[in-house]
């Protein structure tokens, strides 16, 4: 039988911390968290046994190899889909146009969207990637640090702040503050703290500014002017491209003041707009794009009865039962992987996917729409997600 476990000298979960964190990520909120995001490895893949061998297992060694399917199937994969793809791109464009303009703000980017679309996936993911670039191009920035009135200074291209609920321009420039480590005095006003915030962000480099959740700022017709000036002065005094992301933003205060003509903003005469959208599958490549990140979820799973092909199969259904939302469908799988392993099923089909319970959203809209006419499909041979019925049934 082949070795199952790590040898003795290993950790037995190698992705994970070695101390009491939760050995799963959570939203960064300082620099030295967004590092620990960009090192984290993931939990390893593991091979299946032959299935001989796996029901031979006693039940310590089965609930140990089980508990590596359960860490990867949380994980899971983050699908890099087309729509991903092309805001990444764009993005990267934004940030090469800026790099070298005059001193002034630089255009930003604003992702709008429902919410749970991934929004913040997407941009973390091209953070990510934008660092681990850095990283690879120039090392020697990561190695070099100084002291500058007292305090460790370091190279620092990426910020990344989560916006509370209700959130003041000083709360922006706090939790600014607060992912650069840097320090102020109690009492100290919005302008003081934003100046500090403005040094250090001069003095570690940064070049790309993420504000997730703008939507939690307070946008009100009453305050949105003020939030719209702080905005405006902080991007005019560094040279990095803010992201912006949300909900329902292009009608929030971040664009619109005032009434009437008037409403349009500075910040929105300064900012490029791009939407996130569910999938949709009215047309052959939109279904094509639909089926193409049901095979990734499906190619993930490492389950020992589940046939592939089985879930792309079942792409209108899972349609349906997300409304083309991939957090949705990246929840319904992980939580059907875990309920396989967990009932001994070890496979997923229409039957073990009727019984999982998702989010309330995309729960309400199946059931109330769905649920009477489009009962789990039978076993059997798997439909065609492109032939000409499954098409003219889509549209």
């Amino acid at each position: 039988m082949p070795t199952l476990f790590p040898s003795d000298d290993q950790p037995e979960e190698p992705y994970g911390t070695g101390d009491f964190k939760h050995p799963g990520l959570s939203e960064p909120r300082t620099k030295e968290e967004w590092r620990e995001y960009l090192d984290y490895i993931l939990p390893p893949r593991p091979v299946l046994l032959p299935l001989a061998d796996y029901e031979q297992l006693d039940a310590e060694e089965k609930r140990r190899h089980n508990m590596v399917r359960f860490a990867h199937h949380s994980a899971l994969i983050i699908v890099r889909t087309s729509q991903m793809m092309t805001i990444h791109h764009q993005i990267r464009r934004r940030m090469m146009t800026n790099a070298f303009q005059p001193a002034g703000a630089r255009r930003s980017i604003v992702l709008d969207g429902p919410a749970t679309l991934g929004k913040s996936t997407l941009v973390k993911t091209f953070a990510y990637d934008f660092e681990h670039e850095l990283r690879a191009g120039h090392p020697e920035r990561f190695e070099k640090r100084y002291i500058v009135d007292g305090r460790l200074i370091d190279y620092t291209p990426v910020v990344y702040v989560n916006i509370p609920s209700q959130a003041t321009p000083k709360d922006l420039s706090v939790a600014l503050a607060q992912y650069l480590a840097q320090p102020y005095r109690s009492g100290a006003t919005k302008s003081d703290i934003t100046r500090l915030v403005l040094d250090n962000m001069r003095r570690t480099g940064v070049e790309l500014v993420i504000i997730d959740d703008a939507h939690f700022m307070d946008l009100s017709l009453k305050e949105g002017k003020v939030v719209n000036d702080h905005l405006k002065y902080i991007a005019n005094h560094t040279a990095a491209t803010f992201i912006y992301t949300g909900v329902d933003l292009k009608h929030s205060g971040l664009f619109l003041e005032g009434t009437g003509d008037t409403r349009v903003t500075q910040t929105a005469g300064r900012n490029t707009l791009l939407h996130m959208t569910p999938y949709n599958i009215g047309t052959r490549a939109e279904k094509a794009d639909w089926v193409s990140v049901i095979t990734a979820m499906e190619d993930a799973l490492v389950l020992y009865r589940h046939q592939s092909g089985t879930l792309v199969g079942l792409w209108r259904y899972l349609y349906r039962r997300t409304g083309g939302n991939i957090s949705s469908l990246a929840e319904l799988i992980r939580e059907a992987a875990t309920e396989a392993v967990l009932t001994g099923t070890e496979k997923i089909d229409g039957a073990l996917l009727a019984g999982i319970t998702i989010n309330e959203h995309a729960q309400s809209t199946y059931d109330a729409h769905w649920h009477q006419v489009d009962p789990p499909p039978a076993p059997g041979r798997p439909s065609d997600p492109l032939d000409e019925a499954g098409e003219a049934e889509a549209s």
